[in-house]
């Protein structure tokens, strides 16, 4: 018996023309894919599949928040997230042939598995460096106490204290005079 997948899209039994499907992505979705770095979140995903006779047109979007630690203050903060994406499914014995953009599915099978490709999307989506976003003052969303305590033990790459190397002073004084 073959587990039901909530991420899945059962076409065959659908008519030709435009179908809209609505995935939630909680808790559970976020505990198996840890590698996300996303603490907790509530997205929801928007699908609008145009089904045709020799293909599938998928028109995906994403839209929720993400919980996410901080890089540099280890706090958690909200992420907004929005996807937009197409696919294209096409019928046909040689799945080799696949791309991120359009795949090749064996015209025995019955429904779409989009669980993997949520999983990238949202991947995709998140920052390679997470840090809180800046106030409306254009101050640092991040923890106070700790930003003090980073400043206090912020070293230069030779293992001395930070302070303003003369030679970049006078490449400044070169700027500031044209």
């Amino acid at each position: 018996m073959k587990l039901v997948n909530q991420y899945s899209i059962p076409f065959t039994g659908l008519k030709e023309g435009e179908h809209e499907f609505i995935f939630y992505f909680g808790e559970k979705f976020f505990n198996k894919y840890e590698v996300l770095e996303a603490r907790e979140g509530k997205l929801k995903a928007l699908v609008f599949l145009v089904k045709k006779p020799n293909m599938l047109r998928l028109d995906i979007q994403l839209r929720g928040t993400l919980d996410l630690q901080c890089d540099r203050c280890l706090e958690t903060f909200s992420y907004p997230i929005a996807y937009s994406g197409s696919l294209i499914v096409k019928f046909g014995l040689n799945i080799e042939e696949s791309t991120d953009e359009i795949w090749v599915v064996n015209p025995n099978e019955h429904e779409l598995d989009l669980e993997q490709y949520f999983f990238e999307c949202i991947g995709l989506s998140l920052p390679i460096q997470k840090i809180h976003p800046d106030d409306l003052s254009g101050n640092s969303g991040c923890d106070t106490e700790m930003l003090k305590i980073l400043n206090a033990y912020k070293i230069s790459s030779t293992g001395e204290k930070t302070e303003n190397d003369p030679r970049w002073d006078k490449l400044k004084d070169l700027l500031n005079n044209t």
